[in-house]
């Protein structure tokens, strides 16, 4: 049998388990709108910054954090268009819809485990 034939063979089989997997394996779900947070009690680990729709958002991060020095901060989830340089936070709200954001972020210690930030965003029109 020509290698060829072994190959399309495997990718055949392959893509048909993918597909018998159905919904359950792999799930992608229409973005018609921007996702909005929903309210959450805020706690003593979440921050809060405002911006006006369109605008741009940086905003600083604590050097501490439970009275233990941060090392660098991480994006755990968040929008598109932000990240975290150092210890300022940044966000291009261009094309954002007003509402309440939240982005988790991850704070590393030198001589602890990391700790989960809130920053609470509220996206003005």
């Amino acid at each position: 049998m020509p290698l060829e034939a072994v190959r399309l063979g495997a990718l055949l089989v392959a893509a048909f388990v993918l597909l018998a997997a159905g919904p359950a394996f792999v799930s992608v779900e229409p973005v018609t709108a921007p996702r909005v947070a929903a309210p959450v009690v805020p706690a003593s680990d979440t921050l809060h910054a405002s911006v006006a729709a369109g605008s741009p958002l940086i905003r600083s991060l604590p050097a501490e954090v439970g009275g233990t020095s941060v090392t660098g901060y991480a994006v755990l989830r968040g929008p598109a268009l932000c990240g975290v340089a150092g210890r300022s936070f940044t966000w291009i709200t261009r094309g954002t819809a007003p509402g309440t954001y939240d982005v988790r972020l991850r704070a590393a210690h030198p001589d602890a485990a990391p700790d989960t930030l809130v920053l609470r965003i509220d996206v003005q029109s």
